[in-house]
């Protein structure tokens, strides 16, 4: 295990030690926050998971709403009808944090339209305005599953930058800090052993004189 290099003396001694409890402390602190880390990502991961099982499912099935509307209008009437849809207001996006890691919060400024397409109904045809109808009642479950997933991303970096962290306190830091403390240590005791000899030497030759 390789040391620190620095002098073998008391106060380098005590030094160490007082760095290796703070060091200790912040391995603690850093396994508490990868713990809590790990059950958020984890949590947020399965809703990922649902929240996209669901958006498929209803992009699937508006799709084939989309299918009967090509097969009514053609693709040139699709393309009108889409032109006439009504805007769609954008997400608002605040912040939040999580263990220190910002993730976003992702919130639409107004329910979608009852009616998306502002054309009448005879220019758009009814499979047009329920693919439209359908789409933007999407929204909501894209923008919830957009929050999720940027969310674990940004939870699953912080999580592997955590756990860098630990493991070079606990793989290089620690024990570094640990092999120079035993090693002082001994030294120390060594020359204190030496001293007590040499002081012996001295007081039993000062006797015979």
């Amino acid at each position: 295990m390789s040391r620190i290099e620095v002098p073998s003396t008391k106060s380098s001694l005590l030094r160490l030690r007082s760095n290796l409890s703070f060091l200790e402390v912040g391995r603690e602190l850093l396994e508490q926050k990868r713990d809590v880390l790990s059950e958020s990502l984890l949590t947020l991961h399965r809703d990922g998971v649902e929240a996209r099982r669901r958006v498929e499912a209803r992009l699937s099935e508006a799709y084939e709403v989309l299918g009967a509307a090509h097969a009514a209008l053609g693709r040139d009437g699709v393309e009108r009808a889409a032109l006439a849809a009504a805007p769609c207001p954008g997400p608002r996006v605040r912040e939040r944090s999580l263990m220190g890691v910002v993730v976003p919060v992702v919130q639409l400024e107004e329910a979608p339209a009852a009616h998306p397409l502002v054309a009448t109904p005879g220019e758009r045809g009814a499979a047009a305005d329920e693919t439209a109808v359908r789409l933007q009642a999407l929204v909501p479950a894209l923008a919830e599953l957009a929050e999720l997933e940027t969310s674990c991303e940004r939870l699953a970096n912080e999580l592997a930058r955590t756990q860098r962290k630990l493991n070079a306190l606990e793989l290089l830091h620690i024990p570094a800090h640990r092999a120079t403390i035993r090693f002082i240590a001994d030294q120390l005791e060594e020359r204190d052993r030496e001293g007590l000899f040499q002081l012996k030497r001295v007081k039993s030759s000062a006797r015979t004189r």
